[in-house]
């Protein structure tokens, strides 16, 4: 054994110490050691680096994720947000199936979003400084569109069922009126429900979010305040809306046609005219007139109704004594109360209310029904106003054949309006579009019913102040005694200086009179005595200031006319009349410089006479500074 130990000593390597190299190869082998480079988790650096990088690569990772969701988030608001406003769209085509498919996909889309922003991954994100705020507003935003579907859209979907086209339009012309008594329940849960998602809205803090977060929460607010305003306006005024409908009683109202063509201060000559009964819904033409018949009863030339002397003052003689001139003042109201009296002289007519169209209205009207055949003619929505403004005068040149034309086609009109099918929604989207041009005018003698027309802003009046808003208006009335205003074009401009609080409207004026035109019942009739050539257009223009203002100028500061200048008020409103006379294509300007009236002015409303084609409108950016302006003034 101590042999074989020995051997084993032998058999060990040589330590360095034994070997006479030892010494000079150990350091060397320590010196390349040293120089080699450490393994990476041996090094602390290369460590936190790690741990940044993946902390970098986690926070990434996250942010992406957050980003994900948000996009979804976002995108199905957007779609609920669409699908809730398109929805009246299932109730045109009276589609039940599409329509609940909607409110499916809308309480779907919401649900997935109320959940994505319930997860841990965005509590978690909701605490990051720059993450926060725009995932505390999408939260918010989700909780807001959320209370709209599971409170406003199943009672909603039983209004839009209940009012869809094939269960309101009767197959025998109207308008059926017990889906909307029905309706009247679901109204109130709907309102109540938008009015908690605006509450929800309003407490969401878009300060420190981004462009497109905020821009999410306005438009979906703005929505929100829309269909708040429209739902508040149906549920209050819904049974004042049946009740003009004849829902209580038969209702019995005057149907006013302004033409056009021989311009009056709210449209035109309003020569004929209908007696229309509403009974459940159901429209029926009752009784005709026209200017004739009032000559014949012995009534034309009579004033049967009391006006100020300051505003008789204002028009010529003939207003308030012919129905042909009773639209010349720009206050509708003032026409109904003439109209009223004049019908309940000669017929002993006690109206309910008092309705005011032109034959553009007829237009917007004839898109929804289609078109209406008289003899060999067919009125479209697209030929109505030349064939009935011009055209007619062509064809039937003489007054009383033309007049006639008139009558009769407008009749056929509202007795087809009267007995055929046709989409009330459309049609309210057509009266729409006529209530924005200042075509459709009204006037009721019951209170609730004329409310309503002031909350729609369809009377038609001279403001008696300046709280609401700055009424401003030039207005054109017919002294040639033709059907020339067919072709009249107009535009409007306004400019202001705040300093002086002035405010200057210009309006210009064009006569695009073809040559061609012959009939001598278009061609003005009392030109020849004034020495202008019939086909010359002479326009009564009529400058209006608010109350409180001053008129300080107009242009022309003298009519052609100069016996034909007035002055005068009508409620408070002051106004000057000034005739001007315009060849066939040239172009007038008219304007009027006013002083407006000291403290805070309501926002401009700048009015003027509809005309057959639109009028275009332009208020300078000066007048911002003196008064709350309108981006987008009616035309």
């Amino acid at each position: 054994m101590a042999r074989s130990a020995r051997r084993s000593r032998r058999r060990l390597p040589p330590s360095a110490g034994d070997h006479p190299l030892g010494t000079r190869r150990s350091r060397a082998e320590a010196a390349r050691r040293k120089d080699a480079p450490r393994p990476w988790y041996r090094r602390p650096d290369r460590i936190a680096l790690l741990i940044v990088g993946s902390a970098i690569a986690t926070v990434g990772v996250f942010a992406v994720a957050l980003a994900v969701q948000a996009a979804s988030v976002r995108d199905d608001l957007d779609s609920a947000h669409t699908l809730m406003s398109s929805m009246q769209s299932s109730l045109v085509t009276g589609d039940a199936g599409q329509l609940q498919a909607a409110a499916a996909e809308v309480t779907q889309r919401v649900n997935r979003a109320s959940q994505t922003v319930r997860s841990p991954l965005w509590e978690a994100g909701s605490v990051i400084p720059a993450v926060g705020a725009n995932l505390d507003a999408i939260t918010g935003l989700t909780a807001a569109v959320q209370t709209l579907a599971d409170e406003a859209l199943p009672p909603g979907e039983v209004i839009l069922s209940k009012l869809s086209v094939d269960k309101i339009a009767l197959a025998d012309g109207g308008v059926d009126l017990q889906p909307f008594r029905e309706s009247q329940a679901s109204f109130p849960l709907v309102t109540a429900a938008f009015e908690k998602a605006r509450s929800q809205i309003a407490a969401i803090d878009t300060a420190d979010v981004l462009p497109p977060v905020a821009d999410s929460v306005s438009e979906v607010g703005a929505f929100m305040d829309d269909a708040t305003a429209l739902l508040d306006v149906a549920e209050h005024y819904l049974p004042t809306l049946l009740d003009i409908a004849g829902a209580q009683a038969p209702k019995q109202y005057l149907v006013l046609f302004q033409n056009n063509a021989e311009v009056r201060a709210t449209g035109g000559n309003p020569a004929a005219s209908i007696v229309v009964r509403a009974d459940q819904g159901r429209v029926q033409i009752l009784d005709q007139a026209n200017s004739i018949r009032f000559d014949a009863a012995g009534d034309a030339g009579q004033r049967f109704t009391d006006l100020p002397p300051e505003t008789l003052g204002l028009y010529p003689p003939t207003f308030a004594l012919f129905s042909q001139d009773f639209t010349m003042t720009p206050d509708f109201p003032t026409t109904a109360r003439l109209s009223q009296d004049l019908w309940q002289q000669t017929a002993g007519e006690q109206f309910d209310g008092i309705i005011s169209v032109d034959p553009v209205v007829l237009s917007h009207m004839l898109s929804v029904t289609g078109p209406v055949n008289y003899d060999d003619l067919q009125l479209t929505a697209d030929n109505a106003v030349q064939v009935l403004l011009s055209d007619a005068y062509e064809r039937f040149p003489t007054g009383e054949d033309s007049d006639a034309f008139f009558s009769a086609i407008t009749q056929g009109f509202f007795r087809y309006l009267t007995t055929s099918r046709w989409d009330p929604t459309q049609m309210l989207e057509a009266l729409k579009a006529s209530a924005l041009e200042r075509r459709l005018l009204l006037s009721f003698r019951d209170d609730s019913a004329q409310d309503l027309v002031e909350e729609l802003g369809l009377t038609g009046a001279l403001r008696a102040d300046t709280a609401e808003s700055t009424q401003v208006g030039t207005y054109l009335n017919d002294y040639s005694v033709g059907k020339l205003e067919y072709h009249l074009r107009q535009s409007v401009t306004a400019t202001c200086d705040a300093t002086a609080r002035t405010l200057t409207t210009t309006t210009s004026l064009t006569n695009e009179i073809p040559a061609t035109i012959t009939s001598t019942y278009t061609l003005g009739a009392r030109n020849a005595r004034f020495g202008y050539p019939p086909d010359a257009m002479m326009i009564d223009v009529l400058f209006f200031a608010p109350p409180g203002a001053e008129i300080l100028d107009t242009e022309p500061a003298v009519g052609d006319v100069a016996q034909f200048d007035r002055s005068g008020s009508e409620k408070g409103n002051s106004a000057r009349s000034r005739l001007v006379v315009i060849p066939r294509g040239e172009t007038r300007s008219v304007s009027s410089t006013i002083r407006l009236p000291e403290g805070d002015l309501g926002p401009l409303d700048l009015r003027h006479t509809p005309l057959t084609s639109a009028t275009a409108i332009s208020v300078d950016a000066s007048c911002g500074a003196l008064l709350p302006v309108d981006a987008a003034p009616a035309g």
